[in-house]
């Protein structure tokens, strides 16, 4: 049967503009002039006897045409470079936006492994607090806190989250012993952003009713709050995974190592169209077998985990 095709180019270029809802951004990654893609985007326009984008005083915005022909010619895209990498055997850059603090806490002192594994791969890290929008940013995957999953994605659990206080030795000497969680009221808490909410978790696990947990310090990252710990303004809350190197050197101690609640997990998310990308499923796979590793190594952890496995 005779396809009837719109012109591929046309195609290309509306999908790249609509993603980033500008001509300009388009140019930029396609490499032609803005003026390229206007007409490319008036030949598709022509082809279907349709509008395509609407031009607002904020900028341009998909019509409802543009919104059904989107998604589809992304997945199509998208499917069609995940088939020419299996082909040829070449995996090309893998783009992954990531959250700060697992960049800077987890990954980024690993990836060096990676790296030695697979010479081949180039990882480029993009950090961000906005989670990666698979429709508007051009990347490969995201890692991203469960707090922020969107259906429809290729989603992998590499890691739980563990929090436990933690401050510096010096605010730990000024505890009365033995220690009690009641004795937090004294001391500065420290969470990042609307990280109370994690500290309201942990207090309620615990059964403290005297520490008022919507009270502290706020700082814009996880690893900021843990400088701050460290420092001894106050106690923050920790993930037991990310803070192995301060609790090893001693600039971090947990006054309730018997107290550990599981906030979340941190997932390995792409389109499902980019799931089986032979550079993203190697990257995968030893995410998971460093997760693993990371576990087996910490003895807390892996009791944490096997308490986690058995519960109902």
């Amino acid at each position: 049967m005779l396809r009837r095709l719109p012109p591929l180019n046309a195609l290309k270029a509306f999908e790249t503009a609509a993603r980033h809802l500008s001509f300009t951004e388009a140019a930029e990654e396609l490499h032609v002039t803005q003026g390229a893609i206007s007409r490319q985007i008036k030949t598709l326009e022509d082809h279907y006897q349709i509008q395509l984008f609407q031009r607002r005083h904020r900028g341009l915005e998909l019509t409802e045409s543009g919104q059904k022909l989107l998604p589809v010619l992304s997945e199509v895209f998208d499917r069609i470079q995940s088939v020419s990498e299996e082909l040829t055997g070449y995996s090309q850059d893998l783009t992954i936006k990531v959250l700060p603090s697992f960049a800077v806490r987890w990954l980024i002192p690993r990836l060096s492994k990676f790296q030695e594994l697979e010479p081949d791969i180039n990882v480029r890290l993009t950090t961000a607090w906005h989670t990666v929008d698979f429709d508007k940013e051009n990347y490969d995957a995201g890692i991203l806190h469960s707090h922020h999953l969107v259906p429809g994605l290729h989603s992998t659990i590499i890691t739980n989250e563990w929090m436990t206080p933690v401050c510096s030795p010096e605010l730990l000497n000024k505890l009365p012993k033995p220690h009690n969680p009641n004795d937090l009221k004294h001391l500065t808490l420290l969470f990042c952003g609307s990280g109370c909410l994690e500290w309201a978790q942990w207090c309620m696990e615990v059964g403290t009713t005297e520490v008022d947990s919507s009270v502290g310090q706020s700082f814009d990252t996880t690893d900021n709050a843990l400088q701050a710990a460290v420092s001894g303004f106050g106690i923050a809350m920790g993930d037991i995974s990310m803070i192995e190197s301060d609790l090893n050197t001693g600039r971090l101690h947990m006054p309730f190592p018997e107290y550990a609640t599981l906030v979340g997990h941190y997932h390995l998310v792409c389109p499902k169209s980019k799931a089986n990308k032979p550079a993203l499923k190697k990257f995968r796979n030893w995410l998971l077998a460093e997760s693993a590793e990371i576990t087996a190594n910490t003895l807390m952890l892996k009791e944490l985990e096997e308490r986690y496995a058995n519960q109902p």
